[in-house]
């Protein structure tokens, strides 16, 4: 992967930190996950798309394991500060 493509999937592996995404909701962390992804994915070039794919579907297990991964039901639930 060139520079630019490992940098923005570093500020993107960022951004997905919890302290981000206090007072929204589930449904807009995901929305915004998407569109990151597929810009990312659009981005990258061909010879770089299966070792992107895999970073992806990494980050996409380390927000399931951070919390994210919620049923349906709860797309408008905000997500809060652990009390």
């Amino acid at each position: 992967m060139d520079d630019a493509l490992k940098k923005a999937l570093h500020d993107f592996q960022l951004a997905t930190r919890p302290a981000h995404w206090y007072g929204k909701t589930y449904g807009e962390f995901w929305r915004w996950f998407s569109e990151q992804e597929q810009a990312l994915l659009a981005q990258a070039a061909p010879e770089d798309l299966d070792a992107l794919r895999v970073e992806l579907f990494e980050l996409t297990a380390d927000c399931d394991d951070a919390g994210y991964a919620v049923p349906d039901e709860w797309t408008d639930r905000v997500i809060e500060r652990p009390g």
